[in-house]
């Protein structure tokens, strides 16, 4: 796929408030058309749509599908978290975590998929180790006490491992 096909679904994504569901699917299908079915790039489309539309349980399959193909770097990044999140939202916390969990910590996604993380952690009744994600994730950004919140994340009491560390 060229830049220019990137910037047409960057495109289509930007302008995608407000307009209706057969809107958005007839301008994804012009997008996607000739191009080949089971292109990981296409499958992500496709289950992100599904994603937007509120479709959450016709997105996981797609997701997977991209995931197990050859999508990588951030794309691949994007449709770890997507899925975990819709994931979340099915009730299957667990394997949202464990997705989440993927993201290095060098991706630009990282304190993206930590936000995403917290919540699943919460969902899943960890609640100390959601603050303790969400407050990680928050220190590096903090403008005065970032070394404070960092380490009284890490002074956070997790359940069955002690002091986080």
């Amino acid at each position: 796929m060229n830049t220019s096909w990137d910037q047409q679904v960057d495109n289509f994504w930007n302008t995608s408030a407000g307009k209706a569901a057969a809107k958005l699917r007839a301008g994804l299908a012009d997008l996607l058309r000739g191009m080949d079915p089971n292109d990981p790039r296409v499958l992500f489309e496709i289950a992100s749509l599904h994603d937007f539309l509120g479709e959450e349980a016709q997105a996981v399959q797609p997701y997977r599908q991209a995931l197990q193909g050859s999508l990588h770097g951030q794309k691949r990044e994007e449709a770890l978290i997507q899925l975990a999140s819709t994931l979340r939202n099915l009730g299957e916390t667990e394997e949202a975590i464990s997705l989440l969990t993927q993201v290095p910590t060098d991706s630009a996604l990282h304190t993206d998929a930590q936000g995403f993380l917290a919540l699943a952690l919460f969902d899943a009744g960890r609640e100390a180790e959601a603050v303790v994600a969400a407050v990680t994730a928050l220190a590096p950004k903090a403008q005065l006490y970032s070394r404070a919140l960092d380490a009284y994340a890490r002074d956070i009491s997790v359940p069955g491992v002690g002091a986080h560390s």
